[in-house]
């Protein structure tokens, strides 16, 4: 008798899986997701920009002021929240000066932060205009209004300085790591040790005071003499790819130099480039906040988070809040950034789990 052989077929208990392939830059974003921190930092520099260009809705709305009306009367008054408690801090802390930290009247602080208690809760009830949430200047505009508007200026810089460092860097960079040992090389070789060679700070400052520029030719002069460590790295990753099988295949096709140095090796830098361009936005940030607080940066009445901190000059002690509030938004700012592009240079490093 005939044995039906269906029954001695093992019966598939698993249908087959399909994988589903990865790309490299979706492994990226994945293991950008996975850094917490990262992930912090991208929500804190997005309030920050989200702030900055909401600027004039928030002043008009919500703050209730201009940052550029001044009222003399109300020069270098502390947060609305804590004029009662401001006093009681200045008494404290100069009976601490005078006598000793050991003789301080701890005190104190109890009635400190209930007057700030109490001081919140009614300027949260106060429409706008009805609450200094940070004090007011030496020409009594408001601290926290300038601030906001302030990062719409120093944000622009730094992104300005950004593309315009990158795109010099970039392109010298590729164009020399292809002609390396050649005189194209030398010449640009030429050009970064001479710029290397000049005091960036004096040379800004001399520039900044000849010219006066504003945002824009600020963001000018700081690009076009900051893409000369970027343009040396990259050439020295073209150096060591220029003469893979990819390379000097595309060669023998008749691919044009242009097409071989964006088209072949740029996607081969591209990981160096967005790293150093996130670094790029915060040196720039911190760079016209030293060139405006040297008085030779953004000047008045347009607010910069640098110039800011340079109208709080010699009123330290009396009025903390003018250097608080600007480098607060500094150390926000740069701070996420700086997350951000260590976040990326762990994501697009392929050997880092």
């Amino acid at each position: 008798m005939a044995q039906d052989t269906s029954a001695l077929r093992p019966k598939e208990t698993q249908t087959s899986r399909q994988v589903k392939e990865q790309t490299y830059w979706g492994a990226v974003g994945a293991k950008l997701l996975r850094d917490r921190l990262a992930v912090a930092a991208v929500f804190l520099l997005t309030f920050v920009v989200t702030i900055s260009l909401a600027a004039p809705w928030i002043g008009d709305n919500v703050l209730g002021f201009d940052p550029t009306d001044t009222n003399l009367r109300n020069r270098n008054e502390p947060p609305t929240w804590a004029a009662e408690a401001w006093p009681k801090f200045l008494q404290f802390t100069a009976a601490c000066q005078r006598e000793g930290l050991t003789s301080c009247s701890w005190a104190v602080w109890r009635e400190i932060l209930h007057d700030c208690r109490v001081g919140i809760s009614l300027c949260l009830q106060a429409g706008p205009g009805g609450c200094h949430w940070m004090g007011t200047d030496q020409a009594g505009r408001d601290v926290l209004t300038r601030g906001i508007y302030a990062g719409r200026i120093s944000l622009r810089i730094g992104a300005y300085v950004a593309l315009i460092s990158m795109t010099l860097g970039v392109v010298l960079g590729l164009i020399s790591g292809y002609y390396a040992a050649t005189r194209v090389d030398d010449v640009i070789n030429a050009i970064i040790l001479t710029l290397d060679s000049i005091p960036l700070l004096f040379l800004l400052i001399i520039l900044s005071r000849i010219f006066r520029p504003g945002p824009e030719g600020l963001a000018l002069l700081i690009g076009i003499f900051s893409w000369m460590g970027l343009s040396r790295l990259i050439r020295g990753q073209v150096f060591s790819v220029r003469e893979r099988e990819y390379v000097i295949a595309s060669r023998g096709v008749g691919a044009s130099i242009w097409r071989i140095m964006f088209r072949h090796m740029f996607p081969n830098v591209s990981s160096i480039i967005i790293v150093t361009s996130v670094f790029r936005v915060a040196g720039a940030i911190i760079a016209e906040a030293g060139l405006s607080y040297l008085g030779v940066g953004i000047g008045p009445p347009l607010p910069s988070w640098g110039n800011m901190m340079q109208g709080s000059l010699g009123n330290f002690t009396d009025a903390p809040w003018l250097v608080l509030a600007p480098g607060l938004f500094i150390f926000m700012t740069t701070l996420s950034i700086f997350l951000i592009g260590d976040g990326l240079r762990d994501a697009l490093d392929p050997w880092v789990k």
